[in-house]
């Protein structure tokens, strides 16, 4: 499993993890899932969901002012960055809705603009 870490401006952190295998790491990703506030059967539902290829998620919670996005394994790379940009506009959605900026302005497409490309600079090389 790898994890990478994004700080936006000292205002929100995401958390990207990747190359795990939910078999081999079931109990530690539930764990990291619960203390996200997810329950145990929503934690299980993920979990069933990032088994399989191409998928991903994000969590978000605005009293810890963080967001955990994962990746499950995907087919290429080219995959991975589209399911990632995915999850990052989740992760942009919750911080703009936090801090009460509007979705349709320049504020939000910076901000997505940015989270792609600390993501490409924090990761470099996605793993399959």
């Amino acid at each position: 499993m790898e994890q990478y870490y994004i700080d936006v401006d000292k205002k929100w952190g995401i958390v990207i993890v990747t190359d795990f295998d939910v078999d081999e790491e079931y109990i530690e990703l539930k764990a990291q899932l619960r203390s996200f506030g997810l329950s145990s059967k929503n934690a299980d539902k993920a979990l069933n969901v990032l088994s399989n290829y191409n998928t991903g998620m994000a969590v978000s919670v605005s009293t810890l002012r963080m967001t955990a996005i994962y990746i499950s394994k995907t087919t290429s790379p080219s995959q991975f960055w589209d399911t990632l940009n995915h999850e990052l506009y989740h992760a942009c959605v919750a911080i703009i809705d936090y801090y009460g900026e509007p979705y349709d302005q320049e504020p939000a497409a910076y901000l997505q603009g940015y989270l792609m490309r600390r993501a490409v600079e924090t990761i470099g090389e996605p793993c399959n």
